[in-house]
């Protein structure tokens, strides 16, 4: 029988139901809504793409509007889709009342090309940028990186994905049926105030934990449904969160199979139960639903990060669940899926370090500590009293002057400055790089521009299989360290630099990034 909780479900078999976040009875999957799927996007017939930042609207809640950004909609924006080997023109509008930027997450191009900080894009103007794809098959996505508010853009719902296709991941028995068996899932948490408006505050709580939502959004809605084929299914996860990393299931610990990570297809699948998924992360699971039975798709409690365990993260919590009762696929999970490049039994030394820094987190913890938020997570219960003060402190805590918020964080001991010059990279030539924080135990996911990566040791052991693909965001935390072996086979000026930064989002844009050139 499941074994139902206070504020959730741990589920022994099927979907999720009885109780849902905070004690509310879950709504039947009849008066939940349809997982959104956003429409493919691909060049029109004079080879462009246009996208347009816009205002709008959105009714999360019943009752309560939100105002909102999207990328050719009120919310998120479309998938779009090239092939390998195509060249479309990116026409992106900023009908913003504010500055923006486009940065295209994941992609191999030139650094004038790469939509970074240095790229803006004023109210009403239009950029246009040729992009010449050439990576493997990948989900890869597009976003804001305009500094220091890109947590904020990206809060307000300026994120949508791009899709890399190629010959050989189509000669492959995948899943391929847009929105049927090939299901996008765009991961986001976020917190609302009084008058549904988004919260958002670079106070103490956020330099340091980053954004702390209470509510989840998948691909836009709140408990959504996916009505999908039934056979083998394929699942594209983005964690487009701004801080939150989760911990992944299936109801019921049905296993899965990763086949894909940040730039592409693994070697082989690989079976697990749980996945964890930091922000900016990818990663593709194929699910064998050829027995039609429906099942969710849930975040277990994290560990290390206790502020990120608050109700309803606690305990398993249903994300969105998915009813596979249309018609049957043909798709299959196939014993080999892509051949990478063997790594050299001698790699490079190591030629750059990155070291996370934190330069407020004392303080930070102090506030923390203060509302008893520690022992509770020693504790391994939820203390409602306990929560009430971590939540005060997330939304009352006052703002930083923006002085104090630029120079929170930093890499290598500065933080970000646009007058301090960057480091320089050797364009095509085989590099080690080393990642590293210092003796703070945050997550910090970092996402390198211009390259695809693989990751060769994690915390001095060999990654997980699942992570040993092509990546563009490794995850360190609890004082880790990675190694990455990696190429730019593209020039970056050091008027266009590349980026390397942390992809939470708000410890970027206090000041946890750095530049450099490839030339």
């Amino acid at each position: 029988m499941t074994n139902v909780t206070r504020r959730g479900v741990l589920a022994g078999g099927g979907a999720i139901g009885a109780l849902w976040a905070f004690g509310v009875p879950r709504l039947s999957a009849a008066d939940r809504p349809a997982l959104p799927i956003p429409p493919e996007l691909r060049a029109d017939a004079q080879g462009e793409i246009p996208i347009t930042a816009q205002p709008g609207e959105m009714h999360f809640r019943p009752g309560m509007t939100t105002p909102t950004y999207g990328f050719n909609g009120p919310f998120l924006g479309p998938a779009v889709r090239v092939k390998r080997g195509e060249s479309p023109v990116m026409k992106v509008t900023n009908r913003l009342p504010e500055e923006t930027t486009m940065h295209w997450h994941g992609l191999i191009i030139p650094g004038a090309d790469d939509g970074g900080p240095y790229r803006i894009i004023d109210p009403g103007a239009t950029w246009r940028v040729k992009l010449a794809i050439d990576q493997p098959a990948a989900t890869l996505w597009f976003h804001p990186h305009i500094y220091p508010v890109t947590a904020e853009l990206v809060i307000k719902g300026l994120a949508g994905l791009f899709i890399i296709d190629d010959e050989e991941s189509e000669a492959l028995p995948l899943p391929k049926t847009w929105g049927v068996d090939d299901i996008p899932v765009v991961l986001q948490d976020r917190r609302f105030d009084a008058d549904g408006r988004f919260f958002h505050r670079f106070n103490t709580i956020a330099i340091a934990a980053g954004y702390v939502g209470d509510t989840m959004l998948v691909n836009g809605a709140v408990d959504p449904v996916a009505r999908t084929a039934k056979g083998w299914l394929r699942l594209r996860i983005l964690n487009g969160s701004n801080a939150r990393n989760y911990e992944l299931g299936l109801s019921g610990d049905r296993p899965f199979h990763v086949i894909a990570s940040d730039g592409g297809l693994l070697d082989a699948p690989v079976r697990l139960t749980r996945l964890p998924i930091a922000a900016g992360e990818r990663y593709e699971i194929m699910v064998d639903a050829r027995d039609g039975r429906p099942f969710d798709l849930v975040s277990h409690p994290v560990a290390h990060q206790a502020i990120m365990r608050l109700p309803p993260f606690d305990a398993a919590l249903p994300l969105m669940s998915v009813q596979p009762d249309g018609a049957e696929s043909d798709a299959r999970l196939p014993d080999r899926l892509a051949s990478l490049p063997t790594l050299p039994a001698v790699l490079p030394p190591v030629s750059q370090g990155l070291v996370m820094q934190m330069y407020r987190d004392t303080e930070a913890m102090k506030v923390m500590r203060a509302t008893g938020l520690m022992e509770m997570a020693k504790s391994g219960r939820t203390d409602p009293a306990v929560v009430a003060k971590v939540v005060a402190a997330i939304t009352e805590e006052p703002a930083l002057p923006l002085k104090a918020q630029l120079t929170a964080n930093g890499i290598n001991g500065s933080p970000f400055s646009f007058i301090q010059p960057g480091f320089k990279a050797p364009i095509n030539t085989d590099l080690t790089w080393s990642i590293s924080e210092e003796t703070d135990t945050m997550l910090h996911p970092v996402h390198i521009h211009g390259c695809q990566f693989r990751v060769t040791t994690r915390d001095g052991a060999a990654p997980p299989a699942y992570m040993a693909g092509w990546k563009d965001t490794v995850p360190i935390e609890n004082g880790g360290n990675a190694q990455i072996y990696v190429r730019f086979p593209c020039k970056a000026s050091e008027d266009n630099p590349y980026m390397a930064h942390c992809h939470n989002l708000e410890h970027e844009d206090s000041g946890m990034m750095t530049e450099f050139s490839v030339g």
